[in-house]
């Protein structure tokens, strides 16, 4: 037999066995080497002469080179740096090359050859592919859109082939996907498999690195070898069939695995994102017009490309030669398996193969029907029932036209009104002595608290009966009434409701016009508003799975696709999360001021929420700044009456507050409430959270007086609460704590400490031990118990709190280092002052540290530190920080002062101890 000797059973061509490994090595410190570190050309590496280098990269670097023997050619040779191969893997590795060198495929990259150097780093000669990348060379040749399928499909029948003989790539992306002219034709070829024995070889942290974070499949970027298997380089190839139809690789953020949801955007989806010429240019480079490309996406190729992207593997196709079979299928005009099977699909699939059958089939049939002449009077009758029926539906449009407006015209703070003066009508028509009475009993209620509940009861439910009874055959026009419905209950503040009818709405335009219709998208954002008024987290969460993703085809600013990410953060920060939260808030506002500027309405929301997040998260100076810029940018465009402006007003108020602003915070807030309950009612949502802050700021650092007041407040404010959101109601829970720190001011113990145990009970449940929330309650009840006289419960407390405390909120949070002001009072108390003098010490660095040499809590921390140094007779330890911190505050003219430095020198010359001061409650 030609090409045979003896019975051994190997070819003529003694390259194609792999030369023992051993025999190759060669030590890389004894080679010449570049500027760079890599091989200087001559350098030899076994039986190879580096001539150039072709690349580098995470795992290694790629020359070209000349074989010597025991055949001269030109190779590939890639050298591995990622992991050294110790002796226990030599003779792993002699299989696994062996199994590399067995691949036969003309679309893979033959491999020679592999050994390993001296120092144990494995490399692999293969042979030498001139061509591109497999996206440039369809771009260089500008290929038809079928062109371009067909060659991926030789692509996957490559890997296919190396999936039989047990290898998988795990690096799939175009880099390693190079395409040639051969004969006038593509010829791909498959490069770098070596990569998949590399990674076995190194173990998880290098397989960690193995690979292109943005072809990645889910799994392989978390990690665990054990889960990486064939379906790993089925998504890798669906990333770059992605970007081989639509021109852009799928965006990390936002669709791969990198991203904050689970679901890929449709290729049609990101053409639709393009600008409007680049999208036309990548049209063009197809030889189609852009509605056409579209359309092509839309019917098959985007449902094929989300299949092989889905996170969850086993929902992806099984096997490349699956994914492969189903773009044969797209271009034969087939059923594809990944679209949704229905029988208009399916007739359109066979009308499309079958396009002159049909044709000569239509042509039959009309003859037919010719000879039915008589059928033409009643086609002429159905013609003019259809024009009455749509008359009639255009009339019906006018009528509900004007039914939503009437809906959506609702306004409560008007019938209130009404509501009220038309009462005192009555009675003074009746009796004109008692109507001065009844006026001042009136003043005392909430007229627009009744004028809701009748709403509720009496219009709204009706009109939902009505929708549904009257509109069956109206499914459009039901669906806009229900959207005012829903509008009206958010407005009133009955969100659950609201987002029950905003769910209907978005589920059915959805099914009727796609999850990315902008009509359904804006919905979707009604709905997941009022489920997060709600604090239904999980809800909201799962609604915006379905709709972000599909926000992204907006434009940078669309409102909708703003509130869906900005809703987003909210979620996360719920979750516990915050400076996660910040970080996406923190991108939106930066890309919203590159691309609309600092007064768009979607700016000025992203600053408003970045300045909430950055309070949650004890950056108050920062967040004071981003707030004063909302409210004076939003009073210059949309007026000092404004909803938006009086909220931001509202935000500006609680940071003034926390920043020791204590008078303008108070008088700022009380004007807010009152206008929301002229306007919304008192126990309006956003009415009682209005109270709900006014009475905190009463209670924080105010005098007994000011505390005294405060207290029926939210007494009020509680039990209002407990009516309308329920007891468990995040917001009810921390009325609770405000009136549990209220009694705590007034030293009545008794009272507080048995609040603080609901809310912790309450907050442990619903959000879990370690939520900032949590968190907080537990630092005010260390306190608590500390003011209550048993310090002992406080340090026990404060022994599990404190280090998870730091880690979750920060050292700059000021429960954080409230921490420390209790724990160190608590030794005190005890005793310990040397220990106490510690933890006094080291939150005075951390303040130096994280807030400055002049901030007023910098000096608080002075402050104990010289209490405690005198307290331990050491003077001169304490006579520099006196000079530093206290002395240049006390010689200074208080007309010069800051409010806050101005407080602390009045609590200083009072004598009252710093230490408790501090403690804030959230």
């Amino acid at each position: 037999m030609p090409g045979r000797t003896g019975d051994s059973g190997m070819t003529s061509q003694p390259y194609d066995d792999l030369a023992p490994t051993e025999s190759l090595a060669t030590r890389l410190q004894d080679a010449p080497t570049a500027a760079d570190g890599t091989l200087a050309p001559g350098a030899r590496l076994g039986h190879y002469r580096i001539e150039a280098l072709l690349g580098r990269g995470g795992m290694g670097e790629v020359y070209r080179a000349a074989q010597l023997e025991p055949v001269r050619r030109e190779v590939a040779l890639k050298l591995m740096r990622v992991q050294r191969l110790q002796a226990r893997h030599l003779a792993w590795f002699e299989v696994e090359r062996q199994v590399l060198a067995q691949m036969r495929h003309p679309a893979i990259a033959q491999i020679y050859d592999a050994g390993t150097t001296g120092e144990g780093y494995p490399f692999f000669a293969m042979e030498l592919t001139d061509g591109s990348p497999i996206t440039r060379y369809c771009r260089d040749q500008r290929l038809s859109m079928d062109a371009r399928v067909a060659l991926f499909i030789r692509v996957c029948e490559g890997v296919q082939h190396a999936h039989h003989k047990g290898v998988v790539h795990r690096d799939l992306k175009p880099g390693n996907l190079l395409v040639d002219t051969l004969d006038g034709r593509p010829a791909p070829k498959i490069i770098d498999f070596g990569i998949a024995m590399a990674a076995s070889l190194a173990g998880d942290a290098a397989l960690e690195r193995a690979g292109t974070p943005e072809y990645m499949s889910p799994e392989q970027a978390q990690g665990d070898a054990g889960q990486v298997d064939t379906r790993s380089d089925v998504y890798s190839l669906g990333v770059v069939l992605c970007e081989l139809v639509t021109g852009v690789r799928p965006d990390a953020a936002g669709e791969t695995w990198a991203a904050e949801t689970s679901t890929a955007v449709a290729p049609s989806s990101r053409l639709a994102a393009l600008p409007l010429e680049q999208a036309r240019q990548m049209a063009q480079e197809r030889g189609l017009s852009l509605a056409r490309m579209r359309g092509r996406l839309r019917k098959d190729l985007d449902w094929i490309v989300l299949k092989a992207m889905q996170h969850d593997r086993d929902a992806r196709y099984d096997s490349v030669a699956a994914l492969a079979d189903d773009l044969q299928r797209y271009l034969d005009g087939r059923v594809v398996t990944a679209v949704p099977t229905s029988r208009s699909y399916v007739w359109r699939k066979f009308l499309s193969r079958h396009r002159t059958a049909a044709v000569a089939g239509g042509f039959a049939l009309l003859a037919l029907l010719g000879g039915l002449g008589v059928s033409l009077y009643g086609l002429q009758q159905a013609r003019m029932q259809r024009s009455v029926a749509e008359a009639r539906s255009a009339e019906l449009e006018k009528v509900a036209d004007f039914q939503q407006s009437m809906l959506e015209g609702i306004d409560i703070e008007t019938m209130g009104v009404g509501l009220s003066e038309g009462l005192v009508r009555q009675v003074d028509s009746l009796d004109p002595s008692a109507a001065d009475a009844f006026g001042a009993t009136l003043a005392k209620t909430s007229t627009n608290d009744l004028a809701r509940d009748l709403v509720d009861r009496q219009l709204l439910a009706n009109a939902e009966e009505a929708i549904t009874r009257d509109f069956a055959d109206q499914p459009d026009v039901a669906a806009r009434l229900r959207e005012s419905v829903g509008h009206v209950y958010a407005a009133i503040g009955l969100y659950d409701k609201a987002a029950a009818h905003f769910a209907q709405v978005a589920d059915y335009r959805s099914r009727v016009l796609g999850e990315g219709a902008q009509d359904t998208l804006r919905a979707r954002n009604d709905q997941v508003k009022a489920l997060l008024e709600g604090a239904h987290i999980d809800q909201a969460e799962a609604a915006l799975q379905k709709a972000l993703p599909r926000a992204f085809a907006l434009a940078d600013n669309d409102r909708v696709r703003v509130k869906l990410e900005l809703a987003q953060a909210q979620v996360i920060s719920a979750r516990g999360d915050r400076p996660r939260a910040k970080a996406v808030v923190e991108a939106v506002q930066a890309r919203l001021l590159a691309t609309a500027g600092q007064d768009d309405p979607a700016t000025l929301e992203a600053t408003n929420d970045l300045a909430a997040v950055q309070r949650n998260l004890g950056e108050l100076p920062e967040a004071r700044a981003n707030m004063e810029t909302v409210v004076a940018r939003r009073t210059a465009t949309l007026g000092a009456d404004h909803e938006d402006t009086l909220s931001a007003m509202g935000n500006l108020a609680v940071l003034r507050i926390m920043n020791r602003e204590k008078d303008a915070a108070i008088s700022l807030q009380r004007d807010l409430t009152d206008r929301y309950v002229r306007k919304l009612g008192s126990e309006h949502p956003v009415t009682l959270q209005a109270r709900s802050t006014l009475a905190t700021m009463m209670t924080d650092g105010g005098s007994v007086a000011s505390v005294e007041a405060a207290l029926p407040l939210l007494r009020d404010v509680l039990a209002a609460r407990e009516r309308v959101l329920g007891r468990d109601h995040p917001q009810t829970v921390r009325t609770r704590l405000n009136l549990a720190t209220a009694h705590a001011r007034l030293k009545d113990f008794a009272a507080a400490l048995p609040l603080e145990e609901q809310v912790i009970t309450a907050r442990s449940r619903t959000l879990g031990p370690g939520h900032p929330d949590t968190l907080s309650i537990l630092v005010n009840h260390a306190g608590t118990l500390l003011n209550a006289g048993q310090a002992e419960a406080s340090l026990r407390l404060l022994g599990d709190v404190q280090p998870l405390a730091l880690k979750t909120l920060g050292e700059k949070h000021p429960q954080a280092q409230a921490t420390m002001v209790i724990r160190a009072e608590a030794l005190r108390v005890l005793g310990r002052v040397p220990d106490a003098l510690a933890e006094f010490q080291r939150l005075f660095e951390l303040r130096r540290r994280a807030l400055g040499e002049t901030h007023v809590e910098t000096r608080t921390a002075a402050w104990n530190l010289i209490d405690t140094y005198r307290e331990l007779g050491r003077p001169a330890e304490a006579e520099p920080l006196y000079r530093q911190y206290i002395a240049p505050l006390l010689a200074a003219d208080p007309e010069t002062l800051a409010d806050a430095d101005a407080e602390f020198v009045e609590r200083y010359r009072s004598g009252k101890r710093p230490g408790k001061q501090t403690i804030k409650r959230g």
